[in-house]
């Protein structure tokens, strides 16, 4: 398909004003001018040279020739402009580059936020840039004023290049705040040095590994640093954060929420949700061949819409394999599940630690703990909280809490409907941990002996 008869002055312009920004003497084909365009960076070579328009003043050229040039016009500048061969020229000479050495965020086709100090809009971490942001050095006062505050849902993983320990920032407060569908950071060593991270992750609720090889807190403030953060687990001991943990908890090593990627001693199960409404616990990351899987992967019902929200989980069993796990922490598991009804399994469990907000809201009416090992227990926080319709938790006759190292303010908040098997009715003065007991004489508690 051809365009017509184009004057050749149009193609000597649209060449010349490649040369031009590229700073070259390279003659160049028709065909390889799209390529020519895509390829400028910024860079001038310094040896421009323009060329006079050519004898013959008119051809015929296939329409693609210009089309593609458009589109390699598009590519640099980001607009949905459509460009006449005639426009083409200007276009090109209004092409302008982010160049030269400072601190960038770049946003990269894959999803990826890098942080980096390097000559030009360059990223090490896969894909190409997409957009890019200058940073501030001196860190920013609030969440909407950084300038990639904008993409901040976009964004699927933060890298902090080794380049970025040059810009010398302090105050990293809001750097990824409300980043909600960010799993992971890697390179967390290179903003060792920070001191103040104020709700630094507050609001990331996908967030699972902080990745670190080292990190000096020495001197780091950090108010609500992870508040919201119920994914991230340190990749020592499994330490979750609370929503009010500061920076103390942000090293390596035990009670600590950074990962050593040479050391990550995290062993994650799978939950399988089927589209019946049911999901399966397992440590097997292969789903029944059988049944129709709506999602896997860890609490894949844990978003606010679509056909995955947890509204549609109705009923959850944790499989016999989940025996083999020796310490598991199950905070916010089923949170505000608000139409799960039935949970199964939980016998199969051993080694649980914490189990803050772990069924909260849930639309439970009984539960079975028989099996279930209490000794390792160290957090019950709102862990029943909201369950309105619980009637009745079973559990062995030998149930016994730690006597020490465990909490748990607010274990039973608004279980209404809940009496232990001695006919101790839930009270809204008696809603702490300490009622997680057996109901018998002269032992008031919630629980029923089976």
């Amino acid at each position: 398909m051809a365009v017509g008869t184009v004057s050749t002055s149009i193609l000597t312009d649209i060449a010349n004003a490649i040369r031009y920004k590229a700073g070259v003497a390279t003659l160049y084909k028709p065909r390889e001018m799209a390529a020519a365009v895509s390829a400028l960076d910024g860079t001038d070579a310094g040896d421009y040279q323009e060329q006079p328009y050519m004898a013959l003043e008119s051809g015929v050229l296939p329409e693609s020739i210009f089309s593609d040039i458009a589109a390699a016009i598009r590519g640099q500048n980001g607009l949905s402009t459509r460009y006449q061969p005639g426009d083409m020229a200007a276009a090109i000479l209004a092409l302008e580059w982010d160049v030269g050495l400072k601190p960038r965020a770049v946003l990269t086709s894959l999803g990826t936020l890098e942080f980096n100090y390097v000559d030009g809009r360059h990223c090490y971490s896969g894909g190409v840039p997409v957009n890019a942001w200058e940073i501030d050095p001196a860190g920013y006062s609030s969440a909407a004023a950084r300038p990639y505050d904008s993409v901040k849902l976009q964004v699927k993983k933060v890298v902090i290049h080794s380049s970025w320990p040059q810009v010398g920032m302090r105050k990293a407060d809001y750097l990824f705040n409300a980043f909600q569908s960010m799993t992971e950071v890697s390179g967390f060593e290179n903003l060792s040095g920070i001191t103040s991270a104020a709700q630094m992750f507050s609001s990331c609720p996908s967030l699972e590994t902080i990745y670190a090889t080292s990190f000096n807190n020495t001197g780091l403030s950090g108010s609500l640093m992870f508040n919201g953060c119920s994914r991230l687990v340190g990749g020592t001991d499994g330490f979750v954060p609370s929503n009010t943990s500061g920076a103390t908890v942000c090293k390596i090593g035990a009670g600590g929420v950074l990962t050593d990627p040479n050391a990550d001693a995290r062993t994650w199960f799978w939950a399988h949700y089927y589209d019946d409404g049911e999901a399966v616990l397992t440590a097997s990351s292969i789903p029944d061949p059988t049944r129709t899987l709506r999602a896997s992967g860890f609490t894949p019902w844990d978003g606010m819409a679509g056909p995955t929200h947890r509204q549609y989980l109705t009923s959850a069993t944790f499989a016999a394999d989940m025996s083999t796990f020796s310490y598991l922490n199950l905070i916010y598991l089923f949170y505000s599940c608000t139409n799960l009804a039935s949970i199964n399994g939980l016998g199969n469990l051993s080694g649980v630690r914490q189990m803050r907000y772990t069924f909260s809201s849930c639309a439970v009416t009984t539960l079975d703990f028989r099996g279930f090992d209490p000794s390792t227990l160290t957090d019950l926080f709102y862990c029943f909280s909201g369950c309105s319709s619980l009637t009745t938790i079973y559990a062995d006759s030998t149930w016994t809490l730690p006597s020490s190292g465990i909490s748990g303010s607010q274990c039973f908040y608004n279980c209404r409907s809940l009496v232990g098997g001695n006919g101790t009715v839930w009270s809204s003065s008696n809603t702490g941990y300490t009622y997680m007991k057996i109901d018998r004489s002269g032992q008031a508690g919630y629980l029923t002996a089976a």
